[in-house]
């Protein structure tokens, strides 16, 4: 106990050192306030000049935005992992009680909890209860809460410094593209985008019908890329 407290301890003066990690904390309470306060404004405007309200694609708009608050606390906390690495703290806590995979727990557990308290707030605070039972919005956030861990698994597995973790990281927007694509066009050859987590979290979250298959396909795909990076996480620290 002693040493996770001293980890959540770093964790702060780490991010309070570093602008970047402490601008990308704040950044989903910065996208919170973009949903909530300036999709109303731009869609006033809109109507009132070009007589096209948004308001159709607010539910869109805002589950879009919903993946960016955990992958933003994903890397947070990968680019703190990628620092430890480098200094060797990780092999010194090998050695420690706390050991490497407690260490490697401590890493997953906070930004999971940290990101399941946000996608909670969010989605309730967005109007999802609306349209979905109160299960179905804590499931949903349960799996958008695993994106940061999966996020902090690919940067360790794959980034070999922080400045190559922060290239790698400006990909990860190509995931939004299956919700986009899924959400304005149409076909069965959708279904190929399936292969993509979001995927099924657009669908849980926007489709009428079959929710429930919905959310068990993100959950499982969630879990699957998790465990795949979690291997190879594993082969690369030991």
């Amino acid at each position: 106990m002693t040493s996770n407290i001293h980890l959540l301890k770093s964790d702060w003066k780490i991010i309070g050192r570093d602008p970047m990690l402490f601008v990308s904390y704040l950044a989903p309470f910065l996208i919170l306030c973009v949903v909530l306060f300036l999709f109303p404004y731009v869609s006033g405007l809109t109507d009132r000049y070009f007589q096209f309200p948004l308001e159709p694609w607010f539910s869109f708009g805002y589950i879009f935005f919903l993946p960016l608050v955990t992958m933003l606390i994903g890397m947070v906390y990968g680019f703190i992992l990628l620092d430890e690495r480098d200094a060797g703290l990780i092999s010194y806590l090998s050695v420690t009680p706390l050991g490497k995979k407690g260490y490697i727990f401590v890493r997953m557990l906070i930004p999971t909890l940290v990101s399941l308290f946000f996608s909670l707030g969010y989605l309730l605070l967005t109007g999802f209860e609306a349209t979905l039972n109160p299960l179905e919005i804590m499931v949903l956030s349960l799996i958008i809460a695993t994106e940061a861990p999966m996020i902090i698994l690919f940067l360790g597995a794959f980034a070999h410094d922080k400045v190559e973790g922060i290239a790698m990281s400006k990909g990860f927007g190509i995931l939004l593209l299956a919700m986009i694509i899924d959400y304005f066009f149409r076909g069965s050859w959708r279904w190929l985008l399936a292969v993509c987590p979001l995927w099924w979290v657009e669908r849980a979250a926007l489709f009428d019908r079959h929710t429930a298959w919905y959310l068990l396909g993100a959950a499982v795909t969630h879990l699957i890329y998790n465990l795949l990076l979690y291997r190879k996480f594993s082969k690369r620290f030991g």
